[in-house]
């Protein structure tokens, strides 16, 4: 049984108002459209609504990306093209719940330290305050401190969605696995790392150089530097694997024909560039035309090429907590940053070469 802090444990919660401070950008741009606003506390509109008193959030590559304009037709599409701005960034948090609407069931309750995410056409994290479905929500594990559960919850949960719904390990045996995970040293590769050892599937990684320790520490069974001149060989040579997770953009037209394979799964999937490009119905036309042409050549060999997206559910919200708990899911992060520290944050993101993720502490 999973053990969480509840009512009962957590420290008594802050005085609340009708305000808060939340980071949002007023139009797009680059990371100057930053600022820190003064905000109205979202009000509970949903029955399944959760309210949260964040106490700590990530950075996300979407979100720098969204402050570029990335996915706005699509995502405009998803809120029904309602007032975007100002828009709040951030896409996971951690923190206690202040309220919830009248169909919560009874597990959440009124004080429960719970950890969670955002979709991306939602208001985000980078708030005092941020409103979720009881979808996107779960309880904190009693072992985890608010820092480590914000710093796995999107990642995770992408390479959650990634490998057991894109990549079917959901309905296969995981045991039996091998799968190559390409950027293994990163927030969603670090993830996808420790859940797929945890399940008993053979991994092998890719990094950089320096990157090889941590990896080797998060129990992958090989790792290769993609730097290496016998990089390719190696990682032909290490076996056919049932999943390819590119979490590096590597791309599928990269994949070398001597490296075996069934699906690959990119992360890096062209929809929301496309429907940005072409609008909403010409992107979805030209998306599937991308689909169709990157598969084609492939299905005579017997293999698929994938589009994986952040699929928020609570089976795998819960799998991600129960792993933690286990002490077999741990945060790899790259630095923590206070509150006002947030496009110094950005700033961090942006420079790459991250080892895990990185952080903002709001107390």
């Amino acid at each position: 049984q999973l053990l969480v802090r509840n009512a009962s444990t957590t420290k008594p919660l802050k005085k609340t108002n009708k305000r808060m401070e939340a980071w949002q950008i007023h139009s797009y741009g680059d990371l100057s459209e930053l600022q820190l606003t003064p905000a109205r506390i979202p009000i509970i509109q949903n029955p399944s609504d959760v309210l949260v008193q964040v106490e700590s959030a990530s950075i996300n590559p979407v979100d720098k990306m969204i402050i570029g304009g990335y996915g706005r037709e699509l995502l405009g599409f998803l809120r029904n093209y309602e007032l975007e701005f100002p828009l709040t960034l951030g896409r996971d948090f951690s923190g206690v719940v202040i309220g919830k609407g009248q169909n919560v069931s009874n597990e959440i309750r009124i004080g429960d330290s719970v950890f969670g995410i955002i979709p991306p056409h939602r208001q985000g994290s980078l708030a005092e305050t941020v409103l979720c479905s009881e979808e996107t929500v779960c309880h904190r594990p009693n072992n985890v401190t608010s820092i480590e559960a914000a710093s796995l919850a999107y990642a995770a949960m992408t390479a959650w969605s990634a490998l057991y719904l894109t990549g079917e390990l959901l309905f296969r045996s995981v045991k039996h696995a091998v799968v190559l995970v390409l950027g293994a040293s990163g927030g969603v590769g670090t993830a996808a790392v420790q859940i797929l050892k945890a399940q008993g599937a053979t991994v092998i990684a890719t990094c950089s150089n320096n990157a090889v320790p941590l990896v080797q520490s998060l129990g992958a069974d090989q790792v290769f530097d993609y730097r290496s001149q016998e990089y390719y060989q190696n990682v032909a040579q290490a076996g056919t694997y049932d999943i390819i997770l590119d979490c590096a953009k590597f791309g599928y037209q990269n994949i070398p024909n001597k490296w075996r394979y069934k699906r690959y799964v990119t992360l890096n999937s062209p929809l929301l560039l496309n429907t940005d490009e072409y609008g909403f119905f010409g992107g979805l036309i030209v998306s599937a035309k991308d689909v169709l042409t990157s598969n084609i050549p492939k299905i005579i060999e017997g293999k698929t090429v994938r589009w994986g997206f952040v699929t928020p559910r609570k089976d795998g919200l819960n799998c991600i907590a129960k792993l933690m708990q286990k002490g077999q899911l741990k945060p790899v992060i790259h630095k923590v940053f206070k509150f006002g520290e947030i496009p110094a944050a950005f700033e961090a993101l942006s420079g790459g070469h991250l080892r895990g993720k990185v952080v903002i502490d709001f107390n």
